[in-house]
C-alpha cells in the first residue's frame, strides 16, 4: 500500500511503531529546547560537536528514551531476520582507523586525500579507500567531493583523545577475537572457572592466561592499561559516587586492594582528611608511581599478590573496586578468604563492583551492554559480571554464615552497594529510573571468630 492508503486498521496494527516515534519525536523537542536554552551546541557529525555533554538527570532521562525508542524502532522496522543477523564485519574499518594512526594522519579542521592518507600510513590506497568508506557509513570521516577526506566528530575523537583509540584496540585485539572462540571454549571446558581454559586460550593456542599474554608484551600491556583509564574515566565510574556515598568515618586505616597507581586512594584520601591510605598491587605496577606531595604522609604504596594472605593487619576497612569481576568465583572467593585472618572487630570491606540488574529492570537497549560485558569478561578469562544472586553465592562459597544482600546503587553510577551480615539481616531491594541499587551493613563473624563487617559496594 501506498502512505495514503492505510486505513484506520492499518494504524492500529501498527500502534506501536506509531507509539516509538512519537516518543522519539517528543522526547527530541525537549532535549533540543534544553540545549538551544542553555546556549549548548546540537548534536551534529561536524567536529565542532563536543565529545560529551553532561546533562542535567531529567535531560539525560529524555536523551536516553531516544535512544531506547530508536533501538526498538530500528529492529521493529528490520523485521525478525534482518534484526538477527548483525553486520559482521562492523569493526574492521574502526581496527584499522586505529591500527595504522589514520586519523591522526592529517589534523581536525583539513582536508587530506586517500593517497596521502595512504602514503602517511603505510599501507595500499586501494585497502585505504575501502577501509574508510566503510568507517564513514558509521559517520567515522566524511568524503565531502570525490576521494577528498574530512573528520568528521568522532574521527577527530579518535585523533585527540588518545585512550579512546586503546579501548578500540584492546577490544579489536583481545576481546572481539577471543568472543569468536567463546562458544568452542564452552564445548571444550564445560563450567570451567579456570583463566587459561577460555576462548582467548583456543585462539592463541596458549596455556597462559590473557592478562598474563598481555602484560608480558609492553605495547599490549600499555595499551590494556590505557584501555582501563579510558573505561574508569567514564561519568558512571567517577569516584565520587563512592567518595560521596559511603558512610566514612573520619578517620582510620584503608588498603585499596589491586588499587594500581592510586587513583582512587587519592581520591579518597582527599575527600575524607583523616583518613591514612594503602594502596596494594603488584610491584611491577606500582612501580615510578609517585605519591602526591599533599598525601605523603598519609598515603603509601605497596607490593602485594591478592592470591597471598593480606599482610596489613587490622586495618578500618579494606577496599576492592573493579577486580573481582575480573575472576570467576573460584579466584574471587581466594581473595576474599585472604582477608579473613586480617579483619579485626568492626573492621568492614568494600566490594565496589558492578551487579548485573534483573530481568527487566532495565530497557533491552540498557541491558545489552552489561550483558555484553559479561560474555567478553567469560571470553578472556573466565570472569564474569554478577547479579544479586551471583555476589550472595559467592559470600556464602567463603564462610556459608554469609546469606543475604541488600542493594543500593546512587542515582548516575554504574556502581551500587551490598551489604551482607552473618546473622540476621534487614532485607530490601530498591529499584531506580538508572536501575537496581545494592547495600550490605552487618556484624559478621567470619572463621576468626571476631565481628566484622562487609560492606560492598556494587
Amino acid at each position: 500500500k501506498t502512505p495514503e492508503k492505510f486505513t484506520t486498521a492499518d494504524m492500529a496494527a501498527s500502534s506501536r511503531i506509531v507509539e516509538l516515534s512519537a516518543t522519539i519525536h517528543e522526547t527530541t523537542i525537549k532535549v533540543d529546547a534544553y540545549l538551544a536554552a542553555n546556549d549548548l551546541p546540537t548534536p551534529s557529525f561536524d567536529i565542532s560537536c563536543p565529545p560529551k555533554l553532561f546533562l542535567p538527570p531529567e535531560i539525560q532521562a529524555c536523551r536516553d528514551a531516544v535512544l531506547e525508542a530508536t533501538d526498538e524502532l530500528t529492529a521493529l522496522m528490520l523485521g525478525p531476520v534482518e534484526s538477527l543477523i548483525p553486520p559482521p564485519n562492523s569493526w574492521i574499518s574502526v581496527t584499522a582507523l586505529e591500527r595504522f594512526k589514520i586519523a591522526n594522519s592529517f589534523p581536525p579542521g583539513e582536508t587530506s586525500t586517500f593517497a596521502k592518507i595512504a602514503k602517511s600510513c603505510s599501507i595500499s590506497e586501494s585497502d585505504c579507500r575501502r577501509l574508510m568508506r566503510h568507517a564513514m557509513t558509521f559517520y567515522i570521516f566524511s568524503e565531502p567531493t570525490p576521494d577528498v577526506v574530512a573528520h568528521t566528530a568522532s574521527s577527530k575523537a579518535l585523533a585527540e583523545i588518545p585512550p579512546v583509540g586503546s579501548f578500540i584496540g584492546f577490544v579489536a585485539e583481545e576481546m572481539l577475537p577471543a568472543s569468536t572462540r567463546l562458544v568452542d571454549a564452552m564445548q571444550k571446558w564445560p563450567g570451567s572457572e579456570e583463566s587459561n581454559e577460555t576462548g582467548f586460550a583456543l585462539l592463541y593456542d596458549t596455556d597462559v592466561p590473557m592478562m598474563q599474554v598481555a602484560s608480558a608484551d609492553p605495547r599490549r600491556a600499555q595499551q590494556m592499561g590505557n584501555a582501563m583509564s579510558f573505561l574508569h574515566s567514564r561519568p558512571g565510574e567517577n569516584v565520587r559516587y563512592l567518595v560521596e556515598n559511603f558512610p566514612w568515618s573520619g578517620s582510620g586505616l584503608l588498603v585499596d586492594i589491586g588499587g594500581a597507581k592510586g587513583t582512587v586512594g587519592i581520591e579518597i584520601a582527599r575527600h575524607v582528611p583523616g583518613i591514612n591510605i594503602i594502596v596494594q598491587d603488584k610491584p611491577e605496577v606500582i612501580r615510578n608511581t609517585e605519591v602526591p606531595e599533599d598525601l605523603g604522609g598519609r598515603l603509601q604504596l605497596m607490593g602485594h599478590d591478592f592470591f597471598t594472605t593480606q599482610p596489613v593487619k587490622d586495618a578500618d576497612i579494606y577496599l576492592i573496586r573493579n577486580v573481582l569481576h575480573d575472576w570467576s568465583n573460584k579466584y574471587a572467593a581466594k581473595i576474599l578468604s585472604n582477608l579473613i585472618p586480617a579483619l579485626k572487630k568492626g573492621a568492614r570491606v568494600l566490594i565496589n563492583d558492578r551487579c548485573l540488574p534483573p530481568p527487566g529492570a532495565l530497557s533491552l537497549y540498557k541491558a545489552r551492554q552489561p550483558r555484553a560485558s559479561d560474555l567478553y569478561m567469560k571470553g578472556i578469562q573466565n570472569a564474569k559480571e554478577r547479579d544479586s544472586a551471583d555476589w550472595a553465592q559467592l559470600f556464602e562459597s567463603v564462610d556459608p554464615r554469609f546469606s543475604s544482600l541488600e542493594v543500593i546503587s546512587p542515582p548516575g553510577s554504574f556502581l551500587s552497594m551490598i551489604k551482607c551480615y552473618m546473622g540476621r539481616l534487614r532485607f530490601s531491594l530498591r529499584r531506580t529510573a538508572l536501575g537496581t541499587d545494592l547495600v550490605m551493613t552487618a556484624e559478621c563473624r567470619p572463621l576468626t571468630g571476631r565481628a566484622c563487617e562487609f560492606t560492598i559496594l556494587i
